[in-house]
């Protein structure tokens, strides 16, 4: 797999703040991990590919660590001067509106609700205790079936949206949600 995030040599921060920022670390580490990169959540001291922090941790950040996706909300926090400061950001479709208007093109956005977004979900249903739905994202249309409960259709969105940011391309991701659903 070529893959332009495996040229960087410094470790890449994920940064999120946002709703269920906590279960969307662990599922970004899993898949990450799934794909063969050493990630790690709230901690600088390990050498990795990602760090995966969420915003109120609180932590120092190590000057050799480079500032790569930052996953927020319309709950965030986060000034807009340190939004800009890394290479993407990722937000929901309706929050890229009311955050940035039109001046959007350097962020992804995600929604179950709006095909308009850079990564969305049409024909939701669940059977059997799965949920599936068709994820549009990047101009590929894939099926996705997740056990019920395991994830919600939006943390499966923004999920991708972020690692779609960081430069993994989105059949890894896809591949990750196929393996889970046969385990």
């Amino acid at each position: 797999m070529t893959n332009k995030i495996r040229t960087v040599q410094n470790p890449r921060l994920i940064l999120l703040d946002c709703k269920n920022s906590h279960k969307l670390a662990q599922i970004i580490s899993d898949i990450l991990n799934f794909c063969k990169f050493n990630t790690c959540i709230d901690d600088f001291s390990e050498i990795t590919d990602f760090v995966i922090e969420n915003a109120d941790s609180g932590i120092e950040r190590p000057e050799n660590v480079i500032a790569d996706t930052v996953l927020f909300d319309n709950n965030s926090s986060l000034s807009r001067d340190l939004i800009k400061g890394f290479r993407e950001s990722v937000t929901p479709y309706e929050n890229a509106m009311k955050f940035f208007g039109e001046d959007n093109d350097r962020v992804i956005t995600y929604s179950s609700e709006n095909y308009g977004a850079d990564v969305a979900s049409r024909n939701y249903a669940e059977n059997g205790g799965t949920v599936s739905f068709e994820l549009i994202g990047g101009g590929i249309l894939s099926r996705v079936n997740v056990i019920n409960g395991k994830y919600t259709v939006d943390e499966v969105l923004a999920c991708t949206g972020v690692l779609i940011a960081a430069g993994m391309p989105l059949a890894s991701v896809l591949n990750f949600f196929e393996y889970e659903e046969g385990h």
